[in-house]
């Protein structure tokens, strides 16, 4: 081993801080458009701009992006907002011409919610009729 090296290692963390892997990851990600999926399954779109330790993030000009079957619709959710780090399952930046999908159509907000809650008494409806069916054992 180089001793040499170590001690100029050392020496250097005196003075400066290392950034660890996964900061330099967040890093390189600023003042970049990037989508975040939170464990609640809701998708976040804005500009990155800044992060902290606990990898909590800043965005600006942010919306909710939300799909339902092949609809979508983007709610705006103000100019700053902040997502905290324990919050966040992925985040990846969004090609500048690649942000509308274009294989969904662009609805209302009106129209989104009503398809949600349709959505929702469908996947209600479904849980309802595998509970009576429970009986059988299907598997």
């Amino acid at each position: 081993m180089d001793q040499g090296g170590q001690g100029q290692d050392r020496l250097a963390n005196r003075h400066q801080v290392r950034t660890p892997l996964h900061a330099k990851a967040l890093i390189e990600e600023l003042d970049h458009k990037q989508l975040v999926v939170l464990r609640d399954g809701r998708k976040i779109v804005g500009l990155f701009r800044s992060c902290d330790q606990f990898a909590n993030l800043v965005f600006q000009d942010p919306y909710e992006r939300i799909i339902v079957g092949k609809q979508y619709c983007d709610i705006p959710l103000g100019s700053i907002y902040l997502l905290r780090g324990e919050n966040v399952v992925l985040m990846g930046r969004i090609d500048d011409g690649k942000e509308y999908p274009l294989t969904l159509q662009r609805v209302s907000p009106a129209e989104i919610r009503k398809a949600q809650e349709a959505e929702k008494e469908e996947q209600r409806i479904r849980g309802t009729m595998l509970k009576r069916l429970d009986f059988l054992e299907l598997e």
